[in-house]
């Protein structure tokens, strides 16, 4: 888990990461870097985003909590992630928040959904 090298997914233990919640795993897949899951009593999308990345020798970590997912960066405020998303998202969206991840840490342009923020 810690002191792997590879992106931090952190949720509220409650929280299965399955069905579309699953694709966040495909998509830093699918760019070609490795993820480890950890659950945690925090809630908080934002803190468990923080933790992730800054718990992450990649410096890259989403939270996944009970008011959304969210994209976070080691070098950035607790409470101001990258990217925050709601739970009832689009399975792509979740998909690319997943390829976003692995981006940041390549240094290539993010994929922004169609119609996107």
């Amino acid at each position: 888990m810690e002191g792997k090298l590879a992106i931090n997914i952190y949720h509220f233990y409650s929280l299965e990461i399955t069905g579309g919640l699953e694709e966040i795993l495909f998509g830093i897949e699918e760019e070609g870097l490795p993820w480890s899951v950890t659950a945690s009593e925090e809630k908080d999308s934002k803190v468990l985003g923080n933790i992730a990345s800054q718990t992450s020798k990649l410096g890259v970590g989403i939270g996944i909590g009970v008011d959304g997912v969210t994209l976070h960066h080691d070098k950035l405020e607790k409470y101001k992630p990258l990217f925050t998303y709601s739970l009832s998202s689009a399975r792509e969206i979740f998909r690319m928040l997943g390829m976003n991840g692995a981006r940041l840490i390549k240094g290539e342009p993010f994929v922004i959904p169609k119609g996107g923020k």
